[in-house]
């Protein structure tokens, strides 16, 4: 997974180049979507370029996936313990399986509200 910056990247990096996680301008203000920003800011990978520069394009892996889509089910079911890990043991490899169609074994971060709705 060299090939992306994580969130436990951000402020790390050597002197004068530490990594800034910067959403895109439409998901950067307290009006905009909160879902997209926080799954950006909290959930996602960054896709580094050639010369190992962010640049903008922000994907998840399953594990990611998997941790961000607990929180929406522990927040909009009302889950918690137990109940919330049975819900995601049983309905998180389908869902993960449907939206991941292609076994790349990352998803792109567009698709994480229409995941959440099919998951939740």
């Amino acid at each position: 997974m060299g090939d992306y910056f994580f969130a436990r990247d951000i402020g790390r990096g050597p002197l004068g180049a530490k990594y800034e996680r910067v959403p895109p301008p439409r998901f950067s203000a307290d009006s905009d979507d909160l879902f997209m920003r926080s799954m950006i800011t909290t959930y996602a990978a960054e896709e580094k370029d050639e010369d190992g520069v962010p640049n903008g394009n922000f994907f998840l892996n399953k594990a990611s996936a998997e941790r961000a889509l607990t929180e929406v089910v522990g927040t909009h079911k009302g889950l918690s313990g137990k109940n919330l890990k049975a819900y995601v043991t049983e309905y998180f490899p389908r869902t993960w399986a449907h939206f991941d169609v292609n076994g790349a074994g990352m998803v792109g971060v567009e698709v994480m509200p229409q995941m959440a709705r099919f998951f939740a």
